[in-house]
């Protein structure tokens, strides 16, 4: 009886030791989401209407997105990009100076599969008008001071969902793609309380005009 208790015992422990490792983060930033009104040609005006967060945390080499939304239209889905520019005049989608398309960039060792760097992806949205979207990468870097980190720039919540699919096919048609209203966004912040290590922020004016598929 002792030798099988002995087993019962050594298999527990067999099995809680191949749990997987938590994702203990070391660094955190935050932006808080508001709606976004258009005042004329690409420039907005941020209203004081909060409609969600989106928190991102560093364990290692992984950054952890979690985006909540509230006040959205039910039974919908909103594209979210991380921009160039700022919230207010939001340049295009960032992809870390890159000329050429990320569809093919490994993330956590899977293809990436969105034409951007900055591509979030799509936040499914309920019938009680809120939603949830949580995304891990080692693509992003927070308080780096170069071209991976996220500090300081927009994160944009889009009207309408995006085929990222699509986008990615190197025949793909630009016509009336792109049409997707801004109607939300922050800034992203450093919330943890260490040294900001400044990084060179491209504005609009300093990005190529199109992006080259691969």
């Amino acid at each position: 009886m002792k030798k099988l208790w002995l087993l019962v015992v050594v298999l527990a422990f067999a099995c809680s030791s191949n749990t997987e490792d938590p994702f203990e983060p070391e660094i955190i930033a935050e932006a808080k989401l508001f709606s976004l009104e258009e005042i004329g040609d690409g420039q907005y005006a941020i209203e004081a209407k909060e409609i969600g967060t989106a928190r991102f945390a560093q364990d290692g080499d992984v950054v952890e997105l979690r985006i909540s939304l509230l006040g959205m239209t039910p039974n919908t889905a909103k594209a979210v990009h991380i921009h160039d520019g700022t919230v207010e005049e939001p340049g295009r989608h960032w992809n870390q100076g890159s000329y050429q398309a990320a569809c093919n960039e490994r993330s956590m060792g899977r293809v990436w599969a969105r034409p951007f760097i900055g591509d979030v992806g799509n936040v499914p949205i309920g019938s009680d008008g809120t939603g949830e979207l949580i995304l891990r990468t080692d693509l992003w870097e927070i308080n780096s001071g170069d071209e991976k980190d996220v500090l300081n720039r927009p994160i944009i919540v889009h009207e309408m969902s995006t085929d990222f699919a699509e986008e990615c096919n190197p025949n793909h048609s630009h016509e009336g793609m792109h049409s997707n209203p801004k109607i939300g966004g922050g800034r992203i912040e450093l919330i943890s309380d260490i040294p900001l290590n400044e990084q060179s922020i491209a504005t609009p004016e300093d990005l190529p005009d199109f992006l080259i598929c691969k």
